[in-house]
């Protein structure tokens, strides 16, 4: 005698059923785990790739934290024997005082900081004064010495020849040494005993020659040094020589006119500058090395913060406190621009990454109701067999527990196995939590009324208040935090993600889809209108059962709609970010090469012009300054000269471009544009330069490829020479290509032209360096992500549509193909199911889509993405957009396939057997 399967069997045997929903379930659970996980760790370590991008070419002279002073600070040994461990002997008692003032201020640094920035390195020396021998070759360069001192004399110089200078007596000549190079440059050789010359070139009057100066002569301006050694460095390539005045050479100074003159720093003892630093200008540079290495595992908003604490406190160097200095480093200015531009980053990608989270949940949601309606029969049974409601919940939920929490679990462990930063726990444990998702579906959408065999297309469904009060509080909430967002506006670049930049166009997306989602029947109750008054069948029960028992209910239609419009936003703030970096690059190129340096005459830009794969170039000269005036008043401006109308050719295409045909180089009173700041100042009605009338016949804020301040004036060649006298003498050249030319070999072509030093300057690679950030490449990475994740959202969203609606829609047409419904019809039937829900999804997708970056452009400074300048304007990119629509409508026509063939297989003795009604 067989028994019938027990609770226990039955739930065991229909768990996991069906297979496709619960598959759904685990991918989007391990999905959104590993996103949640990932993405914070990631965006870390987008901040810290882009610090050690924005620093990796920052010279040591920008990079340490330096400072120099004019002055001569207080001498003495140190408070701590430590701060002079390693100087040389005779520094210590001299510079002591000086040490420790630096080293006091770097252990006030933060901790952050002091673990990169290392002891204080420091020299006095002295502005460049000439000393020559009583007899100069005929050959021999005049000399100009720049006596300095440091503590790390002996350690960081060799000897190469001769002896270490010593302490100075008080009288005679002052010891020296120079690098090698130096001396021969000079033709200094050891022993030779130089002195300041009078204005005339002989020695200046004072002591005989056999006497011996003083520090009264150093004061009077009689200047005498014997040179006692040459050295050269331990390390030439070392950091410190940055720091330092020229030492290592001699730099020679060549007028043409007279004798060249040669300048080096010649060491001294230190105890030799206490004496004689007073009878000179003075200067005391000093530094602290930092580690760009370490600079990139740190945290940049902390060091950040430590730098400007560290660049804002000056450090007195005398009793009175009167010698101070403040030291500085580009590394503030970078670490502000790589924050920014990570920060910029993260919020994108946050708002980019909400959305499909958004949607899988939502496609939870829906695969939960698949498999309650696909095992209705099953707990219908169990509730009859005396199954409490609660107790077939906590099953469901069990069900959901080891669905999602094992999916959770691993795709959050992938998320930390593959990004190496640490963003602290909470985003682990939130993506672990993730994995309760499944369990809440399952068990709240089983509702008393499933377990039922009611129609549900009979009547049109009941609208829960409580649904409609919660549905207008988030429309609410989403018009404040709009407003406020656009109020504020742009926020503080280097403040971190702002949490409202998320909340704001995430609480818009919803707001915007639940109207949508309100208005979606008003269309289809039209349609039923019509079709009442007509013969046909296929669009009164089409538009009836959407009404009645829709497949695109509200969970499936924010899926798709939300799914969409993420896809749009992925490909518009693409668009824009790539066409902003563009636009920055013809900012400053101006052309799509621009060659600087020597002056171009005119020959060599015919040449140049005639260089193949060049459609176009031109001159560009920075003029004069010329007095213009106007009815507002007068100032001063510069002038920018050029072949107006080739200019024009040029950046033709170009945002900001000079306009074509509004300057005639023939016209009289000659034509002139001027800058957007000048016409504020003087105004564009009776203008004059140099007191001569001109007409103003345009402005523009800058001109493409020069920086030249906010107040200048464009004039054609003729006109410029007219006006100021003066001639042409361009030192750059604008080059436009032709179409198909490759920039780098028309660039190599154009340098053979030119042959002497100048630079190259190509808009493609001045393109690519702006997207070639990790910031950027991170946001385009993401971006492209999830527009393909979107778009894989909402043909999964489609599917799962039509797998909840399956049975409801076979038995109506298996019921309607018993009455002679033919196979045309059917399919128009089923099309009526997905056709509302795809035209609501495309057009309300479009249009968030498109309001949603409109949000991201008011809210996050896109500027750090596209060189400075001003804010990108969005861009719709065509391609993406027409592809994204594509693949939608694609997806709904295999919906419809399959809800066809699913009908067509469909039993109708099994429909007509399993139905009451």
């Amino acid at each position: 005698m067989s028994t019938s399967p027990g609770l226990f069997t039955l739930t065991r045997r229909r768990f996991a059923t069906p297979r496709s929903a619960a598959l759904v379930i685990v991918a989007l659970t391990l999905l959104a785990a590993f996103v949640i996980s990932a993405a914070p760790r990631a965006l870390v370590g987008v901040v810290r790739d882009e610090v050690a991008h924005q620093i990796a070419d920052v010279p040591p002279t920008s990079r340490d934290l330096s400072a120099r002073v004019i002055g001569v600070p207080a001498f003495g040994p140190a408070a701590d024997p430590a701060v002079t461990d390693g100087w040389d002997a005779s520094a210590v008692d001299v510079f002591g005082e000086v040490g420790q003032a630096l080293a006091d201020n770097r252990a006030g640094f933060e901790p952050s900081l002091q673990d990169l920035v290392g002891p204080a390195r420091f020299a006095a020396y002295a502005e460049a004064f000439q000393v020559d021998p009583a007899d100069l070759g005929p050959t021999a360069p005049f000399s100009a010495l720049q006596l300095l001192a440091e503590p790390w004399m002996n350690s960081d110089l060799e000897l190469a020849d001769g002896a270490w200078p010593t302490a100075w007596s008080g009288t005679g000549p002052v010891e020296i040494v120079l690098s090698e190079d130096a001396a021969a440059t000079m033709q200094w050789p050891i022993g030779e005993v130089r002195g300041t010359p009078m204005p005339g070139g002989e020695r200046r009057g004072g002591p005989p020659a056999d006497a011996q100066p003083t520090v009264d002569d150093w004061h009077a301006g009689d200047a005498t040094v014997v040179l006692t050694g040459t050295v050269r460095a331990v390390d030439p390539t070392a950091d410190r020589w940055l720091h330092l005045p020229t030492s290592l050479i001699a730099t020679v100074f060549d007028d043409g006119n007279r004798r060249p003159t040669a300048t080096s720093v010649a060491w001294v003892d230190p105890a030799s500058w206490q004496q004689i630093a007073p009878a000179l200008r003075a200067y005391l540079q000093a530094w602290y090395p930092v580690d760009a290495t370490a600079a990139m595992s740190e945290d940049p908003r902390r060091l950040l913060s430590a730098l400007r604490g560290a660049t804002s406190t000056p450090v007195a160097f005398d009793s009175t406190g009167q010698l101070r200095m403040r030291f500085e480093s580009e590394i503030v200015d970078v670490l502000a621009s790589a924050v920014s531009r990570a920060d910029s980053a993260s919020a994108i990608l946050a708002v980019a990454a909400v959305g499909p989270l958004a949607v899988s949940i939502a496609l939870v949601v829906l695969a939960s109701a698949l498999i309650i309606r696909r095992r209705r029969t099953d707990l219908a049974l169990l509730s009859a067999r005396g199954a409490p409601l609660d107790r077939l919940r906590r099953l469901l939920a069990g069900e959901g527990l080891l669905l999602g929490l094992p999916a959770a679990i691993v795709g959050a462990g992938v998320g930390v196995l593959i990004t190496p930063h640490d963003a602290g726990p909470l985003p682990i444990v939130i993506a672990v939590l993730v994995g309760a998702v499944p369990a809440v579906a399952l068990a709240f959408t089983l509702r008393p009324a499933i377990l039922t065999r009611a129609r549900a297309d009979l009547d049109a469904p009941v609208r829960s208040r409580a649904r409609g009060i919660l549905q207008l509080v988030v429309v609410l909430l989403a018009a404040l935090a709009v407003v406020q967002l656009a109020v504020r506006g742009v926020g503080p670049s280097t403040a971190g993600i702002d949490p409202l930049v998320i909340i704001a166009p995430l609480l818009a997306t919803v707001a915007l889809a639940l109207i949508i989602v309100r208005l979606h029947p008003l269309p289809i109750a039209a349609a039923l209108r019509v079709s009442r008054r007509g013969r046909g069948v296929v669009g009164l029960v089409g538009a009836a059962r959407n009404l009645r028992d829709p497949a695109a209910g509200t969970t499936a239609v924010l899926a798709m709609l939300v799914a969409v419009a993420i896809a749009v936003f992925s490909s518009v703030v693409l668009a824009t970010v790539d066409r902003g970096a563009v636009v920055a690059a013809e900012r400053a190129v101006g052309a799509d090469i621009q060659l600087s340096g020597p002056v171009f005459d005119q020959t060599i830009v015919d040449e140049l012009r005639a260089v193949d794969g060049v459609a176009q170039a031109t001159g560009v000269m920075r003029g004069d300054y010329l007095a213009l005036g106007g009815d507002n008043g007068r100032m001063s401006a510069i002038t920018i000269v050029a072949d107006t109308a080739r200019l024009a050719e040029v950046q033709r295409g170009m945002t900001g471009a000079l306009p074509s045909g509004r300057i005639h180089a023939d016209a009289d009173p000659a034509e002139v544009i001027l800058s957007t700041a000048a016409a504020a100042e003087v105004g564009t009605d009776g203008n004059t330069i140099a007191n001569v009338p001109v007409e103003t016949v345009a402005t523009m804020e800058r001109l493409l490829g020069l920086s030249v301040g906010d107040e200048f004036v464009v004039a054609d060649v003729t006109a410029y020479t007219g006006l100021s006298g003066r001639g042409y003498y361009p030192r750059s050249v604008f080059v436009s290509l032709e179409d198909g030319a490759d920039p780098q070999a028309v660039a190599t072509a154009l340098s053979a032209v030119v042959q002497q030093g100048h630079t190259v300057k190509l808009l493609e690679a001045s393109t690519a360096e702006i997207q070639a950030s990790p910031a950027v490449t991170a946001l385009r990475v993401v971006l492209f992500a999830a527009l393909g994740f979107a778009i894989a959202l909402s043909v999964i969203a489609v599917l799962l549509v039509a797998g909840v609606s399956q049975e409801a829609r076979t038995r109506v047409i298996a019921l309607l193909r018993a009455m002679g419904l033919d196979r045309r019809r059917a399919r128009g039937i089923v099309a009526w199911e997905f056709a509302p829900l795809g035209v609501t999804a495309l057009v309300g997708g479009v249009l968030l889509g498109a309001v949603l970056p409109l949000l991201v452009v008011l809210s996050i400074d896109l500027r750090p993405f596209t060189g400075g300048g001003a804010q990108p304007s969005p861009t719709i990119d065509p391609v993406l957009s027409g592809a994204l629509i594509a693949v939608v409508v694609v997806a709904l026509a295999l919906a419809v396939v399959v809800g066809i063939l699913g009908a067509r297989t469909a039993s109708l003795a099994d429909v007509l057997r399993t139905e009451e009604d």
